[in-house]
């Protein structure tokens, strides 16, 4: 029962009460055909005017934000560290490719001189 409470708007509720009234006080012979179609158009006139009401809350919501010069400030802040941190991470490379160039491959020299253990320990 909750359930149904959630998707049913309360004003198209009342509103189509008044029609239900209406249609019973002024054409009684039309309001066994008119109840079902009355009935029919709750969920689709709901989901309508909750719609409007979350797109009136986004609005609201949206005029709190902060000013588009006040981001794009930022996203060029941004942006400037982005470049700045480009800069070192250019310059930390050449520096290894040039300390690497100096001295001698340690991997290679340790791999040819290495012989493996042939003694065995038999415990």
């Amino acid at each position: 029962m909750r359930m149904m409470n959630m998707c049913l708007n309360k004003k198209v509720i009342i509103g189509l009460g008044a029609v239900a009234v209406g249609v019973l006080a002024l054409k009684p012979a039309w309001f066994l055909t008119a109840l079902p179609l009355l009935i029919l158009a709750v969920c689709p006139l709901s989901m309508i005017f909750m719609m409007r009401s979350h797109a009136k809350m986004n609005d609201q919501c949206s005029t709190g934000t902060a000013d588009s010069t006040e981001i794009d400030q930022r996203v060029k802040t941004l942006q400037a560290e982005l470049r700045q941190l480009k800069a070192e991470q250019a310059a930390l490379t050449e520096q290894e490719a040039a300390t690497a160039a100096k001295r001698p491959d340690a991997a290679a020299d340790g791999a040819a001189n290495h012989t493996p253990s042939t003694t065995r320990l038999d415990g």
